[in-house]
């Protein structure tokens, strides 16, 4: 039982901090009137779940939000005015490309799109990259190099969303923080894993 009440309150605390943080995101967002606010918000966000997701559970929420929409504020709204238009300027083309030779093209611009952008956010938070071009770039690169976990994060976040849908008014509470979670998860641990690879390359050189 000890256990269980354990394991209860820290799920508890969690879907708290979700909900807390996108609170915030949904604050911060309107703050920047939506379209001037949606980068840095997201920025701040991923940058607190990257912050859990290492173990540091215990950081000051807001201070840390608060800090990065202000220090990330011009970059982060680039990056995300710039995929906001990207995707819809593919989005009208599906609507009005009758060329299935297009369409299928515009199809496969579309999942590389979305891959790029499951990565982005993360990558922005997580390296030190001082050019958006090598950001860019590099998020459609890891993505599309470890696949088989940019599908697994596909999937998983299909299925996380099809059963919020199903449950009334929740997503309005943690629909953009689960998902931000998710992704943030599955690409840190592939980030781990670039380390990794990237440490033994490191010994089996100095070893040679």
């Amino acid at each position: 039982m000890d256990r269980f009440g354990e394991g209860l309150n820290n799920a508890c605390n969690f879907v708290l901090m979700l909900v807390y943080l996108q609170l915030l995101w949904c604050l911060f967002t309107l703050a920047g009137a939506v379209v001037a606010g949606i980068g840095p918000s997201t920025c701040a966000m991923f940058t607190v779940l990257r912050k859990w997701i290492r173990g540091d559970k215990d950081i000051p929420i807001f201070k840390t939000f608060l800090k990065v929409y202000r220090t990330e504020f011009k970059e982060a709204n680039l990056i995300a005015i710039g995929y906001m238009a990207a995707g819809i300027i593919l989005y009208i083309d599906l609507l009005y490309i009758e060329s299935q030779a297009l369409r299928g093209l515009l199809i496969v611009i579309g999942f590389l799109y979305l891959i790029s952008l499951l990565f982005i956010f993360p990558m922005l938070v997580h390296y030190e990259l001082e050019k958006v071009r090598d950001k860019l770039k590099y998020s459609l690169i890891i993505g599309i190099s470890y696949l088989q976990y940019s599908l697994i994060l596909i999937i998983m976040l299909g299925v996380v969303y099809f059963f919020l849908f199903m449950i009334p008014g929740i997503l309005t509470f943690i629909g953009i923080s689960i998902g931000a979670y998710l992704i943030m998860w599955m690409t840190h641990q592939v980030f781990k894993k670039i380390e990794l690879q990237t440490t033994y390359v490191q010994k089996e050189e100095k070893v040679s």
